[in-house]
């Protein structure tokens, strides 16, 4: 039995969430979070700056958005992603989200990469 506990990436994305040093938003969060298993280059988190409080394409809510790219290529994942993300946010717009007040920011941080976590097992994402 191991005494070391293994962070989930959703702690990871929360540990930089609006945090020191790098006080990313939402989708940044998310993308450092798996930066190493989908090979993100820091230059590229840092492009996902612009994509936080509402504004990724369409409006999307920044954390779905950031996974949304990571599975662009997996069309059942991608479906299946958002299918189980909208269950529990109900909305994909930060707007609806944050109008509606379904989850925090935070909690839609954590929901985002828990679900990647879940769908996408860490030796096939970088295929």
């Amino acid at each position: 039995m191991s005494f070391f506990h293994k962070r989930s990436k959703a702690e990871t994305a929360l540990k930089c969430f609006h945090k020191p040093p790098g006080y990313y938003n939402c989708a940044q969060a998310v993308f450092k979070a798996f930066q190493e298993e989908f090979d993100i280059s820091n230059e590229r988190i840092a492009e996902f700056a612009k994509y936080g409080n509402g504004k990724a394409e369409k409006g999307y809510c920044g954390a779905y958005y950031a996974a949304k790219e990571l599975l662009k290529d997996q069309p059942e994942l991608l479906k299946e992603f958002q299918t189980l993300f909208q269950e529990k946010s109900e909305y994909l717009t930060c707007f609806d989200i944050r109008f509606n007040y379904t989850m925090s920011c935070k909690n839609l941080v954590r929901l985002s990469s828990d679900l990647l976590e879940k769908l996408v097992p860490v030796e096939d994402a970088k295929k």
